[in-house]
């Protein structure tokens, strides 16, 4: 009986955290999406204040970062050749997955054509302008390589697999909900199909944050590189 309470505890506390941490991020965002002056930063502030609270959930049960893939690579040859893996991955996985869904998905109705055009020169000043680049590729490797993958692969992760624990697949199940809410989040400048392939990004970046023995640093890195690549390929305007 106590074993059951205990348990019990445990997945209402996870719930808990997640309610907390997922509302945060949610209403958060929305609300400064309605800020002309903010709207471009309203994905990372939101993910910045959700990962904060993400952080107290932590040290509330007596644990850290390091618990969750965050502490020194215990092999950085590894770490390296895991970083590449999960580079040519992920971008694979996304290339592929934007074309199918760019390719399968209707167009969008004339209200949400509206709402995609106010969001979607969020990356407009990038091309041939040195500052602007160097400013988004700050944020893509503070919120895009670290933040997120914190976030989503690690302090979500871990919740959403503690509310299924005792559940058939439950680390399955708990990437399919890390990974919905990832692509969520760049649903509002990049559409539906942008969703659906940041989406399976996520799911193959929860598959190899397993694979790599729940090591969030090849991830990371991979996140960051990621970003990178597409950033510099804007700013030579070679792509959009």
């Amino acid at each position: 009986m106590a074993a059951l309470a205990s348990d019990i505890l445990r997945r209402a506390s996870a719930l808990f955290d997640l309610t907390l941490i997922i509302g945060t991020l949610l209403l958060l965002k929305t609300a400064l999406l309605n800020i002309d002056a903010l709207w471009s930063l309203a994905g990372p502030v939101a993910l910045v204040a959700a990962l904060t609270l993400a952080t107290w959930s932590l040290r509330r049960r007596g644990k850290g970062w390091a618990d969750l893939g965050m502490g020194r690579p215990k092999c950085f040859f590894w770490t390296a050749i895991w970083t590449v893996v999960a580079l040519v991955v992920t971008m694979g996985v996304g290339i592929l997955a934007d074309g199918l869904a760019t390719s399968l998905i209707a167009p969008p109705s004339e209200a949400v054509q509206a709402i995609d055009e106010r969001f979607s020169g969020r990356f407009d000043a990038v091309p041939g302008n040195l500052s602007a680049f160097l400013f988004w590729l700050a944020i893509a490797w503070v919120i895009g390589g670290f933040v997120e993958e914190m976030l989503f692969r690690g302090a979500l992760f871990e919740r959403f697999e503690t509310v299924f624990s005792g559940l058939p697949l439950a680390a399955v199940l708990a990437v399919m909900c890390q990974a919905a809410l990832f692509g969520h989040q760049h649903l509002y400048y990049q559409g539906v199909a942008g969703w659906v392939a940041t989406g399976a990004i996520a799911v193959v970046s929860g598959l190899l944050y397993l694979a790599f023995n729940r090591n969030l640093w090849p991830l990371i890195l991979s996140h960051g590189l990621s970003n990178t690549i597409g950033l510099t390929l804007m700013y030579q305007g070679m792509a959009s």
